[in-house]
């Protein structure tokens, strides 16, 4: 009796262990790796074949602007009106220059040509003038005090257009180098040098007219030497 406890015994601990989870089920015979597809043979790549070299671009040829036409119902500015100046409604005022690479003889001498367009050498499309501008300008023009003895010389680069709506009415052409003023029609509070209408400024109101040209942005305002005015070499 003794002895068959103890056989018993040895086989009943495996059992019990293998209750408590500790026997490991018998493991599965590995699987084997699905066998590797050849890979295709990769194709030459075909030789890039050179580029032509690219035509020269022809330049560009710049189309001649077209010639601007006389203003709708313009008339010459007559040479005095008898209101003065400008003499007639207005609706704009607009500031130009013109000739700034001519240092010796003018092109133009003022803004318009006699047909009312702007001059060739006018920079387009000019500074309209706001309304405290515009009574300064006339203020000027109107007072005598503006008037000197200019000088005899007459080298405008700067002017002052009147507009009645599209047309034209009436432009001042100034030379601040030679203290000058042309105007069209006449001004009647200014005393003329000579028999046209060409005015001497004082120095004074040479100066307030340069300030004016500053403030509207227009271009050489404060020469003082017509070779400033040369064109580049």
């Amino acid at each position: 009796m003794h002895r068959m406890g103890r056989t018993a015994s040895r086989f009943a601990a495996p059992l019990l262990a293998c209750a408590l989870g500790g026997c490991a089920p018998p493991s599965a015979p590995p699987t084997a790796a699905p066998p590797v597809e050849p890979t295709a043979p990769v194709e030459p790549t075909a030789p890039v074949e050179p580029t032509a070299p690219a035509e020269p671009t022809a330049p560009a040829i710049a189309e001649a602007p077209e010639p601007e036409v006389p203003p709708p119902g313009f008339t010459p500015i007559p040479a005095k009106r008898k209101a003065g100046f400008p003499g007639v409604a207005f609706t704009e005022v607009r500031a130009f220059a013109f000739d700034l690479r001519v240092a010796e003889r003018s092109v133009c001498g003022v803004p318009l040509d006699a047909d009312g367009t702007l001059c060739e050498t006018v920079e387009r499309p000019g500074v309209a003038l706001t309304e405290a501008q515009t009574k300064l300008l006339l203020g000027m023009l109107a007072k005598q005090s503006t008037w000197g003895s200019g000088s005899s010389c007459f080298l405008p680069h700067h002017g002052f257009v009147f507009y009645d709506g599209a047309t034209p009415v009436a432009q001042l052409s100034i030379c601040f180098m030679c203290e000058m003023m042309v105007a069209a029609p006449s001004i009647p509070k200014a005393k003329r040098l000579g028999a046209d209408d060409t005015y001497g400024l004082n120095p004074k109101s040479t100066a307030q007219l340069r300030g004016l040209c500053r403030d509207l942005g227009l271009p050489m305002c404060d020469a003082t030497n017509p070779a400033e005015f040369a064109p580049p070499e």
